[in-house]
């Protein structure tokens, strides 16, 4: 084979560049004064795994958080809580709803919705677009028992993100018009997008 085809051969094989992957610091998906205790918590192999992932950008007052989509961890590693304060272990279950696994996802909001804390917000709202429908379902039965300390922020984080939060009512509408259970017309992710609107609202 001529050089010149060895060369294309080679450039065929190669994965093509992805600069929209960006290798894991899980320290960037929280407030920055967050970032030390999330940066101690995840000092270790099994938090960051060989490959490169896809994240997506909001604002947490003031802050950018850069959140993975999807996080391929040990799922031992979001619920083992030896050794973890109140907000280790909230930080555990936060990227828990990052996890591929939908069940751990679920595991890990039914932790969250039990102790809400103001900085949970983004990974809160961004399961409303997922098509777990068990998870929305979760997220709307427990939105209304927010505690005011938690809806003031949860407001302030949907005031900051309006194109985000046009995204994720954007998938809500999708999988709700993807048939099956329930009517299309009593959807949970619909309510708990007109909750969140009208708190954003709220002054």
């Amino acid at each position: 084979m001529p050089d010149s085809a060895k060369v294309r051969a080679a450039h065929l094989d190669a994965p093509p560049a992805r600069p929209d992957l960006l290798a894991l610091d899980l320290s960037l998906a929280f407030p920055a004064a967050l970032r030390p205790t999330v940066a101690a918590l995840t000092d270790d192999a099994g938090w960051r795994p060989e490959i490169r992932h896809y994240t997506y950008q909001v604002m947490l007052g003031g802050d950018t958080l850069t959140i993975p989509v999807r996080l391929y961890v040990d799922r031992g590693l979001l619920w083992d809580d030896a050794g973890r304060d109140a907000t280790g272990r909230a930080i555990a279950w936060c990227l828990g709803t990052r996890h591929h696994n939908g069940y751990v996802r679920e595991g890990c909001l039914a932790r969250m919705l039990a102790a809400p804390q103001a900085w949970m917000a983004p990974f809160i709202v961004h399961l409303v677009g997922e098509y777990v429908i068990e998870i929305v379902q979760r997220i709307e039965a427990a939105l209304p028992g927010f505690a005011p300390e938690m809806r003031a922020p949860l407001a302030v984080f949907i005031r900051e993100n309006p194109r985000y939060l046009d995204t994720i009512e954007r998938r809500t509408i999708s999988y709700r018009f993807r048939g099956g259970p329930p009517p299309l017309t009593d959807y949970p992710g619909k309510r708990v997008m007109a909750f969140l609107r009208a708190l954003g609202r709220q002054a």
